[in-house]
């Protein structure tokens, strides 16, 4: 695959200062024999988010579409597939999309504080077992053996590929990603969001409040979704993502139901909402993490067919 770029870069979004004042010089080791002194006195800034741009060489003629990803993730969720195939980064730029790829506050290239008493809590992890029931892989008792639902679409095989991209998150952070999310999509004034599971509650909530700058969103999967819209200004059109193997209830059940609810409260404020279910339409085995799996280029052409239905060129 050969992609053309007008241009690429990045650059940082939102973040704020913290001063520290009063803690002892101390000498490191930053490599054999290089002994310096670290003073951890003075100003950092913490809680920017990272942005990494792509303009294609021939544009579509429709806005930029800002990728947001899920807890625990970075912007890799968009790239390359753990099993080595082009991810929907590729496939959008070849569908003539400029694209802005975020790593929100404490993931990723944003990187996270490392300053003591600053953020609450303490930072999780997620490991290969959880994965595997979570992102609905298989049962648990299969995981020794991966031996996967029947149809299931994640390359299995590569779960370890997976988990290398994992990166701990903190939980306490909601309100600084949502804001380095909003004070980046008003800096692009016009965009299509795709956020995936927290990523998908977060371009929901930042759609809801940057109604003039957002002319369409799509949560896939997503969790931290408003069940209540006010009216006001016209909303942009909302498109909720469901995959397969949600039947056996659970955490599952609950979110699906957060889904609908926030589909019929866009639609009562007056915007567009939509369901895709995958299986439904005829796309078939999809995990928690549509973007990853074998059939990720069926999903997203299946999503943009439904973007092309609405009004999404921001006109």
């Amino acid at each position: 695959m050969v992609l053309s770029l007008a241009a690429m870069g990045s650059y940082t979004v939102g973040g704020r200062t913290v001063t520290v004042a009063g803690e002892p010089v101390r000498e490191l080791m930053l490599s054999p024999g290089f002994i310096t002194s670290s003073d951890p006195n003075g100003t950092y800034v913490i809680e920017a988010a990272y942005v990494q741009y792509f303009e294609p060489a021939v544009r579509n003629g429709l806005p930029p579409i800002l990728l947001v990803h899920g807890g625990g993730l970075t912007g890799s969720c968009w790239e390359t597939t753990p099993d080595g195939r082009p991810g929907w980064l590729n496939r959008l730029l070849e569908a003539g999309f400029a694209l802005h790829v975020i790593d929100n506050v404490e993931r990723g290239r944003a990187g996270f504080c490392a300053l003591d008493n600053v953020w609450d809590g303490e930072p999780i992890a997620r490991s290969e077992e959880e994965m595997w029931t979570l992102f609905r892989f298989g049962q648990a008792q299969d995981f020794d053996a991966r031996r996967p639902f029947s149809g299931q679409q994640f390359p299995v095989d590569h779960l370890r590929a997976l988990a290398a991209r994992a990166v701990p998150r903190w939980t306490s952070n909601t309100d600084a990603q949502l804001a380095a999310l909003a004070e980046t999509v008003r800096r692009l004034e016009r965009v299509i969001l795709i956020g995936h599971s927290q990523g998908g509650g977060h371009v929901v909530r930042v759609a809801e409040l940057c109604r003039d700058n957002v002319t369409a969103v799509v949560a896939i999967e997503p969790h931290g979704v408003p069940t209540r819209i006010d009216r006001g200004a016209a909303l942009p059109s909302m498109l909720i993502v469901e995959g397969d193997f949600l039947e056996d209830g659970g955490q599952w059940s609950i979110l699906r139901g957060a889904w609908n609810k926030a589909a019929s409260a866009w639609i009562a404020a007056g915007g567009e909402a939509d369901i895709l279910n995958l299986p439904a339409s005829g796309i078939s085995g999809n995990s928690h993490l549509p973007m990853m799996d074998r059939n990720s280029d069926e999903v997203l052409a299946a999503i943009l067919r439904k973007l092309a239905s609405d009004r999404i060129s921001g006109t």
